[in-house]
């Protein structure tokens, strides 16, 4: 009887111990830096740029925006050579969370921004208006780490990550 006793409180603990808990969903908000490709953003390979993100879980609102860096300016070291938001009025966008199901202690973000110009290849010295923009869905994976005090993002449509930190 011992055994059978034993056997079945070791299957329960097993069960309890595979489960990945369901966590609950972010409040507050996150922000977080990820690297890109430079010649995949800016048109040329020669610079460097990065998206940084502030996601506000409770408004569900996303601000961002991307900089980019260049190695061949004459007469300047490496340095700004550019930059646009994410939200062109500072506004936010609206973003939508929801739970994983691919990983249950993780979530998805997606939101949708006006992408870079569609008639400009240099985007030195952008302008943010006067353009004609693209619109493009961007869609996070969230793992959150430490209570929620980090957050390792994965972009979901393209092999970039980065990392964020609650505020």
């Amino acid at each position: 009887m011992n055994k059978l006793i034993l056997a079945v409180f070791s299957i329960f603990s097993l069960s309890a111990v595979g489960a990945v808990p369901e966590l609950p969903f972010p409040t507050g908000s996150c922000s977080g830096l990820i690297p890109l490709d430079a010649a995949e953003t800016s048109g040329d390979g020669d610079g460097a740029s990065s998206a940084s993100l502030i996601l506000d879980f409770d408004d569900r609102r996303a601000y961002g925006s991307v900089v980019f860096f260049d190695d061949n300016v004459p007469g300047v070291d490496d340095r700004l050579t550019s930059q646009w938001s994410l939200d062109q009025d500072d506004s936010g966008i609206s973003l939508e969370i929801v739970r994983d199901d691919l990983i249950p202690a993780s979530f998805i973000v997606s939101f949708t921004f006006d992408d870079t110009p569609v008639d400009s290849i240099d985007l030195g010295n952008l302008q943010p208006t006067g353009n004609a923009f693209e619109r493009r869905e961007i869609v996070l994976r969230l793992l959150p780490n430490a209570g929620g005090a980090s957050y390792p993002m994965q972009l979901v449509s393209a092999p970039y990550s980065g990392f964020g930190n609650a505020l």
